[in-house]
């Protein structure tokens, strides 16, 4: 029997790469001739730079950057067999970077993250991943395009900090080695870059931000759109407008981020001959049928005719709704009355539930 594992974290609690590991000593406990595979998982957002990097036995490297609010942080990237390089912007420019108390969408920049991929194409490395998830910022990517060399002009050519009084946008300092980069950003967020839908209404109260502050963002990345001159799309409000930076500053290329990420890894090719594919989430919602990770691996598996088997940390919703995308579905509860004890229970609960899958599946 040939079994792919590919799961996505169960966020907040469990890495894609244990939960690999976990499940593949599970079933081989109960099913030793088995033929396991596993392939950590990510769509872009927490531990995508772990899952690519474990999955192609990359190597990991770290450089010094400037962190959302001006602090040096130390970011974590990765590098792939094929040259590739793979980062994420909250290794940079992340909300898990600020504490708490000093959160603030008003002042938080993508500075270090264009530092971070000033560094990459400056390396040669013209083909990036970059994953955008998790930002602490609003800025529509400004720190990051004054990092490579993008100068914003108030009306008496003066630079200015503020998306607002942004008047026009000199390029003739940009790095050179961007024209010749294929940027490619894993995201699955759909969202506009301004309106009710957009960066600063949806996102920005996550990041700290007040009510008052949230009209004076919106404005802010209207006119950049304004002063770029290029119409926003789907997904142009990622990571606090970051998403249309990328494609205005660095003519990136935003595609799903499940999709991107199992081509790199080489997931499609595994699947052929395969009899069963084990992925999984922290929790599982009406959200996952909607083009989620684990819905979109499912459909992968589907073509190509292997089963999909869903292990979840918490199943929530319409359950019925998971039948139509998975073959089986599970989740590891074991009774426990908080989150915390699910989560502090997580590894034994998992490999409990496999090892029971899998003496089924032997009878």
């Amino acid at each position: 029997m040939k079994i792919i594992v590919a799961p996505d974290s169960y966020k907040g609690n469990l890495r894609s790469s244990t939960i690999c590991d976990i499940i593949k000593v599970a079933i081989l406990r109960e099913m030793p001739d088995a033929e396991v595979l596993t392939f950590p998982m990510a769509d872009g957002g927490e531990g995508t730079v772990e899952a690519v990097v474990a999955a192609t036995r990359g190597t990991f490297q770290t450089l010094e950057v400037c962190g959302p609010l001006g602090d040096s942080v130390k970011a974590q990237y990765g590098l792939l067999p094929d040259g590739t390089a793979v980062m994420e912007m909250a290794a940079a420019s992340g909300i898990e970077l600020v504490p708490t108390g000093r959160l603030n969408p008003m002042e938080a920049t993508t500075y270090g993250t264009g530092e971070l991929l000033r560094h990459l194409l400056l390396k040669g490395h013209t083909s990036v991943i970059m994953g955008i998830g998790g930002s602490a910022t609003v800025d529509g990517g400004m720190g990051m395009a004054r990092a490579l060399g993008y100068q914003f002009l108030d009306a008496q050519d003066e630079e200015v900090s503020a998306l607002t009084e942004i008047h026009s946008i000199d390029d003739s300092q940009i790095l050179p080695e961007l024209k010749n980069a294929r940027i490619r950003v894993a995201c699955d967020v759909i969202n506009p870059l301004t309106g009710p839908n957009g960066a600063a209404a949806v996102f920005a109260p996550q990041k700290g931000a007040t009510s008052d502050m949230i009209p004076v963002l919106d404005a802010g990345l209207v006119n950049l759109q304004k002063r770029v001159g290029m119409l926003s799309q789907p997904g142009d409000g990622a990571a606090g407008g970051l998403g249309y930076g990328l494609r205005a500053f660095c003519n990136a290329e935003i595609v799903s981020g499940a999709n991107l990420i199992a081509e790199t890894v080489g997931l499609p090719a595994a699947l052929k001959g395969a009899d069963l594919l084990i992925t999984g989430e922290g929790r599982t919602d009406g959200q996952t049928t909607s083009g989620k990770l684990c819905s979109v691996l499912a459909g992968m598996a589907r073509e190509r005719g292997a089963k999909t088997l869903l292990i979840s940390g918490a199943l929530h919703g319409e359950l019925e709704l998971f039948l139509g995308m998975f073959d089986y579905v599970f989740s590891i509860s074991a009774g426990h009355t908080s989150l915390e004890s699910c989560m502090s229970h997580a590894p034994e609960d998992l490999a409990f539930t496999v090892c029971n899958i899998f003496r089924l599946l032997k009878s």
